[in-house]
């Protein structure tokens, strides 16, 4: 019968230390990689003056709960979003009246739909219950385009581009709902 050293007793134990950190390592890698998977960008549409704005820093507040736009029959003059409770700094020209959309609770928006050209000229937002809000003109000869979500379950949480004295380019960033 073979005796026991105290390094034999030892090594199970220490295999099973080193087993269970390398299952919360693998643990916290997959949970990093799913928060990947449930993030996506929408890059910018329009061209490249103006100077770039980025709201990323509001997904914070909360989730996009309204929408406060200015177009006329050319553009998208300003966009203003509204993070939870709290509105961002308008993006853009204050010329004209805004329009207000207010999002019900749960309400997400799944889908932009636009044209640009040298600023942007048209944008259509859907929402995960079927809503439409359409802003600027939809005839000229700017380029079309289509922003979705890379993952399913996720919605828009917040917008980027460059603005003047209108909104001249946007994109946009999509994420899990709050």
């Amino acid at each position: 019968m073979r005796s026991l050293r105290k390094t034999d007793r030892l090594l199970p134990t220490t295999k099973m230390l080193i087993l269970l950190l390398l299952s919360f390592l693998s643990v916290e890698a997959s949970n990093g990689s799913a928060q990947a998977r449930s993030s996506s960008y929408s890059e910018d549409v329009g061209s490249s003056v103006g100077s770039h704005f980025d709201q990323l820093d509001r997904e914070q507040e909360g989730p996009i709960t309204g929408l406060r736009i200015r177009a006329n029959d050319r553009y998208v003059v300003s966009i203003q979003v509204r993070y939870g409770d709290s509105w961002s700094n308008p993006e853009g020209g204050m010329a004209g009246s805004p329009y207000n959309v207010e999002l019900f609770l749960g309400e997400g928006i799944v889908r932009v739909l636009g044209r640009f050209g040298s600023h942007v000229e048209y944008l259509a937002f859907r929402t995960n219950q079927g809503r439409i809000f359409a802003f600027g003109s939809n005839f000229g000869p700017g380029t079309f385009f289509s922003a979705e979500p890379s993952f399913p379950n996720t919605v828009l949480r917040s917008i980027s581009g460059r603005s003047g004295s209108s909104v001249d380019a946007i994109g946009f960033h999509w994420g899990t709902e709050q």
